[in-house]
């Protein structure tokens, strides 16, 4: 005769936020609060329009009434990448994310059962190990003697005062016997266009002994400037992404969500963009021994 098993009074495993959460939507509240300064005031409204603790899922809107430049929000897939990473450190037991964006002219989903409204698309964004890697620490190789070696800078068609800071900055490096290039990225480009622009940048790269990439002060410009930082990282180079103050944070979640939080990042006056170029300059050369030092660079005699 069998022995009767005892009664099962364990709650049934589900996925979904566990239920000793306290205040999942709180939690969440919370995240989104966080997110809003992490993006930085051009970034958009994000608004909690449902948590379900049961099924562990949550949908979030986003809009874009307020904002004067909608081209300097974070394109989608990098908003949708910060926006689950936010959540997922924040409230555990998420399964999916959803996002509806008012840039998105169609839906785009990976479950059957997600909507979108008739002003944009949606995108859910599933996470089956509620958890993340915690990535590469490696803020990659230091570049030594700065004779003879070549500094690539990446620029942009943004930002006046960041070719002003690579001016003033080029100037003090090859007095130091280096040689220094640029390339300018029209961020954004798509198609036959984006994939031939993209080959100009990684032949640039690869001509290069260290890449110096920027300028981080918008949330999209901060994508463009991070991911273009990261080429330079994955292929063994010395790399520094420029950032403004303000923008710091995103860009290391930035670097975090594709796996390299070692990305080293220079920081720079919030309000670069609107000094005169003389301000500009005096600022450059008050942060070059921070260049030198995101670079692992070592000079001697350059009147730093």
């Amino acid at each position: 005769m069998s022995t009767p098993r005892p009664a099962d009074t364990s709650e049934p495993t589900q996925a979904g936020i566990p239920a000793g959460t306290d205040d999942p939507r709180g939690s969440v509240d919370r995240a989104v609060a966080q997110l809003a300064a992490l993006l930085g005031g051009d970034s958009g409204a994000l608004t909690v329009t449902e948590v379900d603790p049961a099924c562990g899922t949550v949908r979030l809107a986003l809009s874009l009434d307020d904002v004067d430049c909608a081209d300097c929000v974070l394109p989608p897939d990098r908003l949708y990448d910060v926006v689950r990473s936010q959540l997922d450190a924040a409230v555990p037991g998420l399964r999916a994310v959803t996002l509806e964006d008012p840039r998105l002219s169609a839906p785009t989903t990976n479950t059957p059962t997600t909507s979108s409204p008739a002003t944009g698309g949606t995108i859910t964004v599933l996470d089956p190990t509620c958890g993340a890697a915690p990535g590469d620490p490696d803020p990659g190789p230091d570049l030594g003697p700065l004779a003879g070696r070549r500094i690539g800078f990446r620029i942009d068609v943004l930002w006046p005062a960041w070719d002003q800071t690579v001016d003033e900055w080029t100037t003090t490096l090859e007095r130091a016997g280096a040689t220094v290039t640029s390339w300018r990225r029209a961020q954004g480009l798509k198609g036959a266009a984006g994939a031939s622009t993209q080959a100009e940048y990684d032949a640039f790269v690869g001509g290069v002994d260290a890449v110096v990439s920027g300028l981080a002060n918008c949330g999209s410009c901060t994508s463009w400037s991070v991911r273009d930082g990261l080429s330079g990282l994955e292929k063994g180079l010395p790399t520094v992404v420029a950032v403004t103050e303000r923008f710091v944070g995103l860009a290391g979640v930035l670097a975090a969500d594709n796996g390299r939080p070692g990305l080293r990042l220079i920081a720079l006056r919030a309000a670069l963009n609107t000094l005169s170029e003389d301000e500009v300059r005096a600022a450059a050369r008050e942060a070059f021994p921070r260049l030198l030092a995101g670079l692992g660079a070592v000079t001697e005699g350059v009147g730093v």
